[in-house]
């Protein structure tokens, strides 16, 4: 019978959270005991949490479980008991969420902005409903308070340590460096990116580095707070031969207007109208207005990097996974020439990881899968949902099961392989690139600078001779202007406002 593979795992020193397809069970992280589970919940709680979870985040403290989903609500939980506190609906789909410091949430979302929610709704304010107008950062939405907006899909964020600065990543290949709460406040950009960013990892041990990776071939590490490039790390090479998952190609088209059923374009100054059967799929249409038809080809790569994480205790080693690949990799950042990237397989495509303070590395896997697109059944360790290494002499090895590592490998649930399909584990490959049929073909030349040349000579008065859009024209363009801020060259501004730049920079 298919079953749910687990997609989110924390681990605390007393009970343990693993998250399934719709599902969450919480663990004793000792004995391995199923203590609750959302299987068995009430049907009036059910009806408030349906749908599979995408997000979600444990609190600092670890008392309290945010999750979000295709159901685009904002749930909390008790973990303790795993009780329902509260369900509030989001705007859009979120792509991101976490916890700060006071148990706010910070949910980030596929039209680009980031709001904050207090861990209990105030019952003052509207739950749900769209408010005419563009917003201001400050201003109230759906009850959270919007902490700033980019103009792509925004893919991931975090918040430094000290919680003064949130830096945020869109699909534009930008990283933003924000004052926080104080979002409209813009401390610098980390521009360089050639394709969209999917993860972003300030080690503890260099809070003044930040690594960011996307669908570029490499990992870049900047010095965050001046926007400075500090290297870059290839990892494409050392990654490709692990790469079993790849996406359909798709055929880009515009739909008729008979097929977009009462949607309007989005606009922050529209209104929004849709009819009940458009509601769930106005986000799979892109933000710029068109929709991919369903015209399956042959599959083709495409790269993401799903997660990059640290732990102090492993000084130097950067840990990180990709979207479809069968190991997890890691190198050092001490090396002063061009790091050795190493990898540890498991077979089966890596779903996430967890990187603990003990030096052991838990790695959530999707046993089932199978490249003929069918549910199949493993046997014996291939059937593990799940894999624990231990940092020894340098490297992960395989180490004696705990009884918490046993028993998730025995308490999936299970489900219908449509439920299966609809789960999309890899939904990331088809969402995040512009261009499938693009990443698929030669990473070596560098299309970014050719293009950004050609809408430079157009926007100079020049002849577009690629015929590139005015869509594609003005994405570049804005690229250039932000290209040119960086640079701190304030004259040529090309309708991007000026940003206020701090006027002292924090000692890190």
């Amino acid at each position: 019978m298919p079953r749910y593979p687990h997609s989110h795992l924390f681990r605390r020193p007393e009970r343990s959270i693993v998250i399934s397809g719709p599902h969450i069970q919480i663990l004793d992280t000792n004995t391995g005991d199923v203590l609750h589970s959302t299987a068995n919940i009430d049907e009036q709680v059910s009806a408030l949490t349906s749908g599979h979870i995408r997000c979600a985040a444990l609190s600092h403290c670890g008392k309290y479980l945010a999750t979000s989903g295709d159901d685009k609500k904002l749930v909390v939980w008790e973990v303790r008991g795993l009780t329902f506190l509260s369900s509030r609906e989001i705007p859009k789909k979120s792509t991101c969420i976490n916890f700060i410091g006071n148990n706010d949430i910070l949910v980030a979302d596929k039209f680009g902005d980031i709001f904050r929610h207090p861990l209990h709704p105030n019952s003052n304010e509207p739950s749900s409903g769209f408010t005419s107008g563009a917003l201001a950062s400050g201003e109230k939405y759906f009850g959270g308070e919007l902490i700033l907006g980019h103009a792509s899909l925004l893919t991931t964020f975090l918040l430094t340590a000290d919680e003064q600065y949130i830096i945020t990543a869109d699909r534009d290949e930008h990283i933003r460096v924000s004052w926080y709460p104080q979002g409209y406040m813009i401390e610098s950009y980390c521009l360089g990116h050639e394709k969209f960013i999917s993860a972003v990892h300030i080690p503890s041990f260099s809070p003044g580095t930040l690594i960011s990776g996307g669908g570029d071939s490499v990992l870049r590490l900047w010095d965050w707070i001046n926007g400075k490039p500090l290297r870059t790390i290839d990892i494409f090479s050392a990654v490709q031969p692990f790469i079993v998952v790849k996406p359909p190609k798709k055929k880009m088209g515009w739909k008729d207007e008979d097929q977009i059923k009462g949607k309007r374009r989005r606009g922050r100054n529209k209104a929004k109208f849709e009819d009940a059967e458009g509601t769930d799929d106005r986000d799979a249409e892109d933000s710029h207005g068109f929709a991919m038809h369903e015209e399956e080809l042959e599959g083709s790569g495409v790269f993401v990097v799903h997660k990059v994480a640290s732990i102090p205790s492993l000084a130097q080693i950067i840990v990180f996974s990709v979207v479809g690949a069968t190991a997890i990799f890691w190198f050092s950042m001490d090396d002063s020439s061009e790091p050795s990237i190493r990898h540890q397989p498991f077979h089966k495509p890596v779903i996430d990881f967890n990187l603990e303070e003990d030096g052991s590395l838990w790695v959530l896997l999707d046993a089932d899968w199978s490249s003929h697109g069918v549910w199949t059944a493993g046997e014996g360790d291939a059937s593990n949902c799940l894999e624990v290494r231990q940092w020894k002499s340098n490297n992960f090895s395989a180490t004696d099961p705990t009884p918490l590592a046993l028993s998730l490998n025995s308490c999936t649930l299970p489900t219908t392989e449509a439920d299966l399909k609809a789960l999309d584990l890899y939904s990331d490959l088809l969402l995040l690139p512009k261009n499938i049929e693009a990443e698929g073909e030669d990473r070596t030349q560098d299309i970014s600078e050719i293009a950004v040349s050609d809408a430079a000579a157009t926007v100079d008065g020049g002849s577009n001779e690629k015929g590139m859009s005015k869509r594609e024209l003005g994405r570049l363009k804005h690229k250039k202007a932000l290209q040119y801020l960086q640079e701190g060259i304030c004259g040529k501004s090309l309708d991007v406002g000026e940003e206020c730049k701090r006027s002292k920079s924090p000692q890190i």
